[in-house]
């Protein structure tokens, strides 16, 4: 099985999931309307990307362009780059917000902050150690 063979089968398999999140939802079993609205766009996702891998295997052209824009070097470092920034800005966000929250006597959210600024500083250095050893 291909690639695109396991994708297809992956984005059938989000839209039986959220046919069934859906139906659960509407029948009551899940009371949330949370369930409902996820069964929702998980079908609408599912649909958009079976017909994305279909259009993939179908149409040579589309199928050139994408398998392009996935090897350009240009656009792998604007990847790496806009990763690096989202980072950035999280980390920035979250601490103003967890300061703010605490000026305005929300410990527990600035605690849940300040827990995720704590995570993703983690995860920063320890795929840093990773990577140096790699590269």
């Amino acid at each position: 099985m291909n690639n695109n063979q396991a994708r297809t089968l992956l984005s059938i398999f989000w839209i039986i999931l959220g046919i069934v999140i859906l139906t659960l939802s509407v029948l009551g079993i899940l009371n949330n309307t949370l369930f409902g609205g996820m069964g929702g766009a998980l079908i609408a996702v599912g649909c958009l990307q079976l017909y994305r891998h279909i259009k993939y295997s179908r149409d040579e052209d589309y199928k050139e362009r994408i398998d392009i824009e996935v090897s350009d070097e240009r656009n792998k470092f604007l990847r790496l780059k806009s990763w690096a920034w989202a980072g950035y800005i999280t980390v920035l966000v979250e601490a103003v917000a967890s300061i703010i929250a605490y000026i305005s006597k929300q410990v527990l959210i600035g605690q849940i902050l300040c827990y995720s600024i704590c995570l993703i500083t983690f995860t920063y250095w320890l795929s840093y150690m990773i990577l140096s050893r790699k590269y």
